[in-house]
């Protein structure tokens, strides 16, 4: 009699859990409407070797050309950029003979001026290189005149209208403005409400967890700029998007930390479609691309964990062509997905009809492998 006693109070403290939590967690769209909405995505092209044929490894980041209509891809694994033309088609491959050896991001600007951001490498700092159009070096810049410079190591860059140099680095709090020279200007830094103290902290030290008081310096690891001057810095720490104008006045903000849909778990990767008028915003955790408005206002998400067309194995960063296809480099799949996402919004009268499904609807455009 006391362990059927037992059983039933057991039972009664997790349903009382799970039903907690539900209330929590708030409205959540279920799996089978995700799988519905990615069946949606058609793929244009899935991008898996460089041009020696040798496939790819671990791409973390990727920039579209819109002069050139040219993909970049960040070949993490392999130390390398490797160059798409416009038929996807691997062009070419940056390496140690270009001044390539641990590039993080890269950003390509109306002169056709590659910036690439280099981590340390050997006997090598932290430093921005660029690169003239036809890929030889031009300069180095190495970070100085700031607290911290010797251990900033930067992950994106962006140029502003003026020529301003936007840098976001790994581990760093805001971003760097630097001038056209790569001198530093200043920090461009959002204040919000911080969980967590993500200091530096000596190896070994313990890091508590426990919410700031007041308003702190946000952790900043992207940052990309739209057609009108607009900059975007992406936290994966408290998993918003801050939106400045083109003289970087503070405008909004916008995400909401949490694990189910419409809400950011680890957010990595930010792309802006200005033709299409959305933000999208890559969740490495959740292995799900979120799709908002220019207000920031969320309108869809797609994905989940898988291998076909339109999933993802933790992706970290993503881009827009001039078609509008929306480009993500899709890290342990060892891929770069091409992606057509629908202009309007699927509207799914019966979302637990939807059968899951890994392999997205076949494009009318014809998809390569490369």
């Amino acid at each position: 009699m006391k362990r059927i006693l037992r059983y039933h109070m057991f039972r009664w403290f997790c349903m009382s859990g799970i039903l907690l939590f539900m209330l929590l967690a708030g409205p959540v769209v279920s799996l089978d409407t995700v799988s519905a909405m990615t069946s949606e995505v058609k793929a244009v092209a899935m991008l898996t070797a460089d041009d020696q044929g040798a496939s790819l490894a671990c791409p973390s980041g990727v920039f579209f050309d819109k002069t050139a209509k040219e993909v970049y891809v960040i070949n993490s694994g392999r130390s390398r950029i490797v160059i798409y033309g416009p038929d996807f088609f691997p062009r070419i491959s940056l390496g140690a003979g270009r001044g390539v050896d641990a590039p993080y991001g890269v950003h390509v600007n109306e002169d056709g001026l590659l910036y690439i951001c280099q981590g340390r490498r050997q006997d090598k700092p932290a430093r921005l290189t660029i690169l003239n159009a036809a890929f030889f070096p031009v300069k180095e810049i190495e970070f100085t005149g700031f607290e911290g410079a010797d251990r900033f190591i930067p992950r994106r860059v962006a140029i502003g209208h003026g020529g301003e140099i936007y840098v976001a680095g790994i581990n760093s709090r805001g971003i760097l403005v630097l001038d056209k020279d790569g001198n530093f200007l200043r920090c461009l830094t959002p204040l919000d409400t911080v969980w967590g103290t993500e200091e530096e902290t000596s190896p070994g030290s313990e890091t508590v967890q426990e919410p700031r008081q007041g308003k702190s310096p946000v952790l900043i690891l992207e940052v990309c700029t739209d057609r009108s001057g607009r900059l975007y810095l992406l936290s994966e720490e408290t998993s918003k998007v801050y939106v400045y104008d083109r003289e970087e006045n503070f405008l909004f903000s916008f995400g909401k930390k949490g694990g189910s849909s419409g809400k950011l778990s680890r957010p990595r990767g930010l792309a802006v479609d200005n033709e299409r008028d959305r933000i999208y915003v890559v969740d490495y955790m959740r292995q799900t691309i979120l799709v908002y408005d220019l207000t920031g206002r969320y309108l869809f998400e797609f994905g989940g964990q898988g291998w076909g067309p339109g999933w993802f194995n933790f992706p970290t960063g993503a881009a827009t062509d001039s078609r509008g296809n929306l480009i993500v480099a899709d890290f342990f799949n060892n891929r770069v997905q091409v992606l057509e996402v629908p202009i309007t919004i699927p509207e799914f009268t019966d979302a637990g009809a939807a059968e899951p499904n890994f392999q997205a609807v076949p494009s009318s455009k014809k998809s390569r492998s490369r």
